[in-house]
């Protein structure tokens, strides 16, 4: 890698994980073959995948295959203890947005990267009154998205400066760490917003949530200081940038702030460099650390694993598929599937089975703690805590 991909700055250096290469995971939680190649830019502090040849086929074959939330038959993942409380993941984000800004009763929302059109619903039983649009890659979810109230456009494609008009929102939600160049596209992102208009985004929190980094095709892993950099750079304003208003996220308010974008030079060495290179390596162990507690435990009869998206399809692949069953809380993945094992509820479990939870000490123990009552024998691994 000669250059960072985010700020062109030549002052990029190799993440080396020693031992196995981690398996890596899709972020439609499907398998994947093939490992990845990290860097820390010097300049911008951000943490990327290396875009080798390989990576970028390995990206292509997972968005022509995409099967976004297929453990639930579309219905977007629950979030748990956030800031409002639990419920789907975009009702929850729109919640938060809608109590630290300020909308008009009418006006105009895009959501890119809409899928089936979860965020648009939940906009939709919100603000009944404002008129939606969705954009996405490819066409498989125009008819869905059209059908939707509220709804009057769909876009497909990867450029920005194919939709029409101005909106007074424009939500990302899970987009921006797909994006090899965020600057370039944020900037034309940008172009469609009204005067008054703002950006809400969210995105993975690597600081929170290192499990980030063995998602196969998220380019970049975020944390405040990466994305504030990308966000001064691509000429916008931070209104707001949460680190608790939902779980191992960050969430983003961004206006445009009408002038030039900073000076694209190298900056002079930034003094946290060293600390986010020593904390990136220190996520590699972490996820090592998970993954042979998991190996230790999975000769354990009948065995489990907790959740059913990233951590969990990570953990299965690492054991080579030694799995019985995933358990989770969310109803709307319940009898249903992944990776070839059943999703049941916490009651279903078997008495006395084992179930690993592959998740950070908080998380966990929050898990126990309401599910106490059960005779699960929970294990978690203790040094995971990354914050």
């Amino acid at each position: 890698m000669t250059a960072c991909r985010i700020c062109g700055s030549p002052k990029v250096e190799p993440l080396i994980q020693k031992g196995t290469p981690f398996r890596l995971v899709s972020s439609d939680v499907q398998p994947v073959v093939g490992t990845a190649e990290y860097s820390l830019c010097s300049n911008c502090l951000a943490v990327q995948k290396i875009a080798t040849p390989a990576w970028e086929a390995m990206a292509a074959h997972i968005y022509a295959n995409y099967d976004i939330n297929h453990q639930s038959q579309g219905a977007e993942p629950t979030i748990f203890d956030s800031a409002k409380g639990s419920g789907p993941r975009s009702l929850m984000l729109l919640r938060n947005f809608l109590d630290t800004v300020t909308l008009p009763g009418q006006g105009r929302l895009l959501d890119i990267g809409c899928s089936n059109g979860n965020l648009l619903k939940s906009f939709h039983g919100l603000r009944p009154e404002w008129k939606l649009s969705g954009a996405e890659l490819v066409d498989r979810w125009r008819d869905t998205v059209l059908a939707l109230p509220g709804v009057e456009a769909f876009y497909s494609g990867p450029n920005p400066d194919d939709y029409e008009g101005k909106f007074d929102v424009i939500s990302l939600s899970h987009l921006i760490e797909h994006i090899p160049d965020p600057v370039t596209f944020l900037k034309a992102v940008a172009r469609h917003l009204t005067p008054h208009g703002r950006i809400l985004l969210a995105t993975p929190n690597l600081r929170q949530n290192p499990i980030d980094l063995i998602i196969a095709d998220h380019c970049t892993h975020f944390d405040e200081d990466s994305f504030t950099h990308v966000a001064r750079r691509a000429g916008l304003g931070i209104e707001l940038l949460s680190t608790s208003m939902l779980p191992k996220e960050l969430v983003v308010v961004l206006f445009d702030r009408g002038g030039a974008s900073p000076s694209t030079a190298d900056a002079p060495d930034d003094p946290r460099r060293a600390a986010i290179r020593e904390r990136c390596l220190f996520f590699f162990e972490l996820l090592d650390e998970v993954r042979r507690t998991a190996g230790r435990l999975a000769v354990k009869r009948p065995f489990g694993i907790m959740g059913s998206s990233i951590a969990a399809g990570w953990a299965m692949l690492e054991l080579g598929g030694k799995v019985d069953f995933f358990v989770d809380e969310d109803q709307n993945r319940i009898g249903r599937q992944l990776m070839g094992r059943p999703i049941v509820a916490p009651a279903e479990v078997p008495a006395g089975a084992v179930v690993y939870i592959p998740m950070s000490v908080a998380v966990s123990r929050k898990i126990i703690e309401r599910w106490k009552h059960l005779p699960i024998d929970f294990r978690y691994e203790p040094k995971n805590r990354p914050g």
